[in-house]
């Protein structure tokens, strides 16, 4: 069995884009990378582990064999394994042969691996990059055969064939939001009712000559987790957390934070070949998509258990903290370049983290590690 070669027959559920990303934000999942070495320099998503198809087959001898043993413990324990290649194409478009993704997944099955916790993402990279979830890393346009595609590309289809009924395994769509919350499949929306609230400013840092002036809240900003405001004096417009906007009639918080967090279900496995065994499913905590740009990592997957943390991005306390190895950090896209010169990321608490910054590379804080750069977290 091999990219190339007969499909062994193993099957596996696919996943819509949006449920890997929130899989991804709910730091429940590894994602694997089933293309040759040069695509996956050239765009990737972050987080995500490479173990390329084609060197199974033709360079078998030189995979690293203890990265495939990682990735099957990961599976084992409980995670789930998303493979994906530029498209996800069909077994019969590759005229009979199994695809790549699923040629890694396979290949990890007969390794050891839990099948029921693999799945494919649909649509592959490619669907991602249209759907402009945040994330990518290199190239933001579609790929096909390491060749740079326009947005209107698609993969090609070959005559006279039609796709196999294994082929063709439901693909579940996005995860619904419960009615009446947001009104849409996309990002909940945070009360409208507080636009428009005269408010006044308090406890900024980075502009005190702002504190105590009157302003109307405008809107609320999805990318910043911030509302905006109007000063009333100079017509001013700024961006503000809610904890810094203070009703002028009760004193109280004019806007409200994010609402409580919203669980959607989303499928996560199962076993196609056993007819007795249902696609598993799990509930998830819904994470708004932030903006879509090039190179901002916004997820980063753990490469040392013993991590580093600071309560505020200015401040001199630091703690140390620890998460499992190839777990996700999600972060805001924010980065912040210390006095040592190491590099923080904000933590991003829309997505379940606690608030603050984690070291993600640099020097060490010991006195024999100072002079050592280290990476503690991967993109």
């Amino acid at each position: 069995m091999g990219y190339g070669v007969p499909d062994s027959g193993v099957d596996f559920y696919y996943v819509s884009v949006q449920e890997a990303y929130l899989l991804m934000k709910n730091d429940k999942a590894v994602f694997v990378d089933s293309r040759d070495e040069d695509d996956y320099k050239m765009s990737r998503l972050q987080t995500s582990f490479h173990l390329s198809a084609n060197a199974l087959i033709m360079k078998g001898p030189s995979v690293d064999k203890a990265l495939v043993q990682h990735l099957i413990d990961l599976v084992n324990g409980g995670k789930i394994l998303i493979c994906l290649s530029d498209a996800c194409i069909k077994g019969n478009v590759n005229r009979g042969h199994v695809s790549r993704c699923r040629h890694i997944a396979q290949y990890l099955v007969e390794l050891g691996a839990d099948c029921s916790n693999i799945v494919r993402m649909a649509g592959g990279i490619n669907a991602w990059k249209r759907q402009k979830l945040d994330g990518v890393l290199g190239e933001l346009r579609p790929m096909y055969a390491g060749e740079v595609q326009g947005w209107d590309f698609s993969p090609p289809k070959l005559k006279d064939e039609e796709e196999s009924e294994d082929e063709t395994l439901p693909i579940k769509g996005p995860p619904a939001l419960p009615q009446g919350y947001g009104g849409t499949e996309t990002a909940p929306a945070v009360a409208a009712v507080s636009v428009g609230q005269k408010v006044q400013v308090q406890g900024l840092k980075s502009r005190p000559e702002v504190n105590g002036k009157e302003a109307v809240v405008k809107d609320f900003v999805e990318e910043s987790q911030r509302w905006e405001i109007e000063l009333s004096d100079s017509k001013e417009r700024m961006r503000c957390r809610p904890e810094n906007l203070v009703s002028q009639s009760d004193s109280q918080v004019a806007v409200s934070p994010l609402p409580e967090p919203l669980e959607v279900e989303v499928a996560c496995g199962g076993v196609v070949n056993d007819a007795n065994s249902e696609r598993k499913t799990c509930k998830v905590r819904w994470v708004a998509p932030r903006a879509f740009r090039q190179d901002e990592a916004t997820a980063y997957r753990v490469l040392k258990a013993d991590l580093f943390k600071k309560p505020n991005k200015d401040g001199d306390k630091i703690i140390k903290i620890s998460r499992p190895v190839s777990s996700i950090v999600r972060t805001t896209g924010q980065l912040h370049i210390g006095a040592s010169g190491g590099v923080w990321a904000e933590l991003d608490v829309t997505a379940g983290e606690k608030k603050g910054w984690i070291y993600v590379k640099g020097p060490g804080f010991g006195a024999s590690s100072c002079k050592v750069s280290s990476e503690y977290l991967q993109a």
